[in-house]
């Protein structure tokens, strides 16, 4: 029973694992097998999560009872104790907190892999570390797990293992801007259609269009999308019909066929329409609504998008789909020209996504709030301003240390929370830190990818008075990352309006010669966006230079 629950997880119809993992439990617990039962407890909490059964903080409530439980005497006692600790792990990454996970997951690992227990092993890598790394945007440690689970794989002689480690080989790869990303992709479908297993064929697929999109391979991306609706249809995984129709219609979009991307998503919101409406059907609806306000909003501008987005919400309201109304009710707050509108808006889909149990929606409405309260001057109210705090002691604190790997992950872990910042913040954590010993603190942060010019002879209390000098941050991996960072402690603390730099990087071959690309932000007013010399646009190219000092330096 097990086995056939770990199995319905694996191929990702979690629900179906739920009266197998149920009755597995409750065997598990007469024998008094600890070990037996933490497995069990596993694919049991994620079909509950799945079916809506239970919030991820009821979730992860239950599994912090049942680990206090544990007679850590027992001949099992350790090995539970890890099973244990990854069930959390799980249960963290499923409420879309990726440093929570790694760090709970981290002993599980340890313990695992000196235990030499390679399905457990397997288990970790592939359900935690390696997508909680993509999920903090750190290729470069997702393609390392990814090779290791793919080492491990050999070892258990288990193809699913095998396929699914090659998958996340491909998408880590693509978030490493490697070339050889499809490659992987594919052998893992080989894989997949041999075991014939076509939800994950299509989640592969799914993953294979967006690394093409990344790449700005429009039409290999749209076959892959094409490719992974189909499989997902047959498999009747109306959830990853609705992730392919997005799919599809930025890959039109990249190809300049808007019309064309307007005309498949009407069709297939009107087929996932049709079937009754079950929790995975309801999510592919949300998607393929998506999809059809980003097409009308391409093809008939943003007004137009904006009414499709009122009537979808509208219908999600009377139809019951609460998750898919909070998706809605933020895409009207990201939309809408009316400040105090888009903030009323986000708060109410906050408190909805908070009060329902939906950890990704509440991540991205608060991250959209941040930007919003910021824009007023009103930081103090940004909902991640605490964690973004907390996280900037967290560097602080490795940085005093100059523990290299730590203060990079700390670093990492500030993406998406900079502008919850102010310039006093990294003043009153960073300075006071630099300040004493500023030679050898600046010779460890130029090491970690900041390009500091700060004069040798420069007393701390000088540097205290003066700031932080130079560009901090512009790391060799994606200076991207680091940009505003970089302006924060030099003194310049642009709101969200001024961060067009999309992409800045360096040009081949050429000295003192960068790329950037930019892009409004969308929190700039329509009469912002009309301006044939945009101010936010003029700055931003000016800004994308700074990258070139540190490639000069760093050639």
């Amino acid at each position: 029973m097990l086995a056939e629950a770990r199995r319905s997880v694996g191929q990702l119809k979690a629900s179906d694992a739920l009266e197998p993992a149920k009755e597995a439990l409750q065997i598990f617990r007469s024998i008094d097998d600890q070990a037996g039962a933490a497995q069990a407890l596993r694919p049991l909490l994620a079909a509950q999560l799945e079916r809506a059964d239970l919030r991820p903080d009821e979730a992860l409530k239950c599994v912090k009872e049942e680990a206090g439980k544990i007679k850590r005497s027992a001949k099992d006692g350790r090995r539970t104790e890890a099973l244990m600790q990854l069930a959390q792990a799980e249960v963290h990454l499923a409420k879309a907190e990726a440093v929570k996970a790694l760090q709970m997951a981290k002993e599980a690992e340890i313990f695992f892999q000196r235990d030499e227990d390679w399905p457990a092993l397997a288990d970790v890598l592939l359900e935690v570390v390696a997508p909680a790394q993509l999920l903090r945007g750190d290729g470069k440690k997702a393609l390392d797990a990814a090779n290791l689970v793919l080492d491990v794989a050999q070892k258990v002689k288990d193809p699913e293992v095998e396929g699914r480690a090659l998958g996340l080989l491909s998408s880590s790869r693509f978030a490493s801007k490697l070339e050889d990303g499809p490659e992987a992709a594919k052998k893992a479908l080989s894989i997949f259609r041999t075991l014939g297993s076509r939800i994950r064929e299509a989640a592969t697929l799914l993953d294979l269009a967006r690394g093409y999109l990344g790449t700005q391979e429009s039409s290999a991306a749209l076959d892959a999308a094409r490719e992974a609706m189909a499989a997902a249809r047959s498999a009747g995984s109306w959830s990853q019909v609705g992730l392919a129709t997005q799919a599809v219609v930025e890959a039109q979009l990249q190809a300049g066929n808007p019309q064309a991307a307007l005309t498949e998503a009407e069709e297939q919101l009107t087929l996932l329409s049709q079937g009754s409406p079950d929790n995975c059907r309801q999510k592919g609806i949300t998607s393929a609504m998506s999809a059809v306000v980003v097409a009308t909003s391409a093809l008939r501008g943003v007004d137009e998008g904006l009414e499709a987005v009122k009537r979808f919400v509208e219908k999600l309201r009377a139809g019951g789909n609460t998750q898919g109304e909070v998706c809605m009710l933020h895409k009207l707050a990201t939309m809408s020209p009316f400040p105090d509108y888009s903030l009323n808006t986000a708060q109410v889909a906050l408190a909805m996504a908070q009060k329902a149990g939906f950890p990704h929606e509440e991540k991205a409405l608060k991250k959209t709030l941040t930007d919003l309260y910021v824009a007023q001057g009103k930081i103090d109210k940004a909902p991640n301003r605490r964690e973004a705090l907390l996280l900037l002691q967290d560097l602080g604190r490795e940085l005093e240390k100059k523990d290299g790997d730590k203060f990079d992950d700390a670093n990492k872990n500030l993406d998406g929370y900079w502008n919850a910042l102010t310039q006093n913040d990294i003043d009153a954590t960073m300075q006071k830190i630099v300040s004493r010993d500023p030679p050898a603190y600046l010779a460890f942060l130029k090491a970690h990818g900041a390009n500091s010019e700060v004069p040798g002879e420069k007393k701390a209390t000088e540097m205290q008075g003066a700031g932080l000098q130079g560009k901090l941050g512009q790391l060799k991996t994606g200076p991207l990352e680091h940009l505003y960072f970089g302006f924060r402690a030099s003194g310049i603390a642009y709101g969200p309006r001024y961060r067009c730099c999309v992409l800045p990087t360096a040009v081949g071959g050429e000295v003192m010669g960068t790329v950037g690309v930019l892009q409004l932000q969308d929190l700039s007013d329509d009469w912002e966006r009309e301006l044939q010399y945009n101010p936010s646009i003029l700055d931003c190219s000016l800004q994308a230079g700074a990258a070139t000092s540190y490639y000069s330096t760093n050639p």
